[in-house]
């Protein structure tokens, strides 16, 4: 992990440096790079599918339509090779797309200290135009470019990212599994099963975790008598993220007229606006009266005491993308447990003993000292990532494949399929933990550019460590004092945004004495 938080003081040291380390040695000297660019082959002679044929194959009927994303993208390898260019149409850019582990970092180690990431543009968007008064001075880091993301990165990179400040929130999170524990337990049908909407539930136990981290509240989501509004609120987060895919994803038309999911997309987002508001209106009123919890101060508190508007707009963020995106993480490693029984066992032998009994506290120590945990939190993301693909608009002028690629290009890098490549891992279908820990015969020194579930670099997610602390957690609670079985078929995965599994899904838990 790159932090930035002395970076502008050395940035030129730090830039330099990065240069030399490409692999590819591409870039070695100012005069080879100069010659290399006018030797490449244009940018207009990338390969890749036309203006025309784009929006056929996105069309009711068309080849792409009923399509997932790394589908699509498996088909476009496969016809065009390692890069290629989709064209921009309606209003968009054109989008450069990379498989190689080699190109990835020679775009991440060129993309400069403020690198750009485009974010969701209909969401920017209605930011801009709907929600004015709240974004005045910011975005949010998914939106923000250049100097405004930089003043805000900054701002709460310390609060966010720093692995001591977060070990402070584990026993939080931790009264947040075992109640999530409890709650499931309860709900097992006569053959130890959960309900058939595990996810659901999984966002529940997500929601409340990030809430408790962010506001200091505790919502009552796992309580036998919650909120039903709840349920709107979930169901909203998921239409938001279906509406973002056909927005931003998939040929659309928006940005030349209001088109009707658009208008959707604006509904949505008031509620959900309406809704999270509260939230995050309780926390200001309990921090404004001095009721800070003694056992951590929440993100809203000490990103208040930084700046305000930061706090506020990081916080709604925060439980705007957590949910899903912490819920499909929580049942990768659930589900790749359940299908491999030695995997899971071996995970409890390492927790029996940090854990001997079944409520032993769980302290950022004991769970610090759990390798093979993480191990597992590393393989389930690269057999079920969360985030199929990477992106960043170019540093500067780059040459990829032989091609020029000019600065400020938009790139994809679709790092789901390099999860899945036998040249980058071996057994890349087995669920292998052991191929994460170095005391195993099965450890390789895998290119690092190959498997990078939370991006790279200054951008990279600022959510990582929560997320992680939280799946680590329950998964740590619920594998300690059940047997996990899935007794049904592959579940489906819909490529949004996110990766998100769909349908029925249940998970057998069987008590373990």
């Amino acid at each position: 992990m790159l932090l930035v938080k002395n970076l502008k003081r050395n940035q030129c040291k730090h830039f330099v440096t990065q240069i030399k380390k490409i692999s590819t040695g591409f870039i070695e000297e100012t005069n080879d790079y100069e010659e290399i660019w006018a030797t490449a082959k244009s940018y207009k002679s990338l390969p890749g599918p036309s203006t025309t044929g784009l929006i056929k194959g996105f069309a009711k009927g068309g080849k792409y339509n009923s399509m997932r994303f790394s589908e699509i993208h498996e088909h476009l390898v496969k016809e065009y090779g390692p890069i290629y260019k989709v064209p921009g149409i309606f209003g968009r850019r054109d989008i450069v797309v990379i498989i190689d582990p080699k190109d990835f970092e020679i775009v991440f180690r060129t993309e400069g200290a403020r690198p750009l990431r485009r974010g969701l543009e209909c969401l920017a968007y209605y930011r801009k135009h709907y929600k004015k008064d709240l974004y005045a001075t910011s975005l949010g880091l998914t939106n923000d470019q250049e100097e405004a993301w930089w003043n805000f990165r900054q701002k709460v990179n310390g609060v966010m990212l720093k692995p001591q400040v977060i070990r402070g929130y584990t026993t939080a999170i931790d009264e947040v599994s075992s109640d999530f524990v409890k709650r499931l337990h309860k709900l097992r049908d006569s053959n130890f099963e959960t309900p058939p909407n595990l996810f659901f539930h999984l966002n529940t136990y997500a929601l409340e975790a990030i809430a408790f981290i962010t506001t200091n509240i505790r919502l009552g989501l796992l309580n036998e008598n919650r909120d039903k509004s709840i349920d709107e609120l979930m169901d909203n987060i998921k239409t938001f993220l279906h509406l973002l895919n056909e927005l931003d994803i998939k040929p659309s038309m928006w940005k030349i007229y209001k088109t009707k999911k658009f208008k959707q997309l604006v509904r949505v987002l008031d509620k959900l606006h309406e809704d999270i508001e509260v939230f995050v209106d309780r926390g200001l009123k309990k921090l404004k009266e001095g009721k800070s919890n003694t056992k951590h101060i929440c993100v809203l508190e000490k990103l208040y005491a930084i700046d305000k508007n930061v706090a506020i707009i990081m916080v709604f963020d925060s439980l705007l993308a957590g949910v899903d995106t912490t819920s499909a993480g929580a049942f990768s490693i659930l589900y790749n447990l359940a299908t491999n029984p030695e995997k899971q066992n071996t995970l409890r032998s390492e927790l029996f003993k940090i854990l001997p009994e079944k409520n032993s506290p769980l302290t950022a120590e004991n769970l610090n000292n759990t390798p093979y945990l993480k191990a597992c939190f590393k393989e389930s993301l690269r057999i079920m990532p969360v985030v199929a693909a990477n992106f960043r608009a170019t540093g500067r002028n780059i040459v990829l494949k032989g091609y020029q690629i000019p600065k400020h290009t938009d790139v994809l890098m679709h790092n789901a399929l390099t999860h899945m490549d036998e040249k980058y891992f071996p057994d890349a279908h087995s669920f292998l933990p052991e191929r994460w820990l170095r005391s195993s015969e099965k450890y390789d020194n895998y290119n690092p550019f190959a498997y990078l579930p939370f991006g790279y670099g200054s951008r990279i997610c600022i959510g990582r460590r929560f997320a992680e602390l939280e799946i680590r957690t329950l998964v740590a609670r619920l594998v300690r004092n059940y047997h996990l079985e899935w007794n049904y078929p592959p579940p489906k995965i819909e490529s949004l945004t996110i990766n998100m599994p769909q349908g029925d899904l249940r998970l057998s838990l069987k008590d373990f004495n």
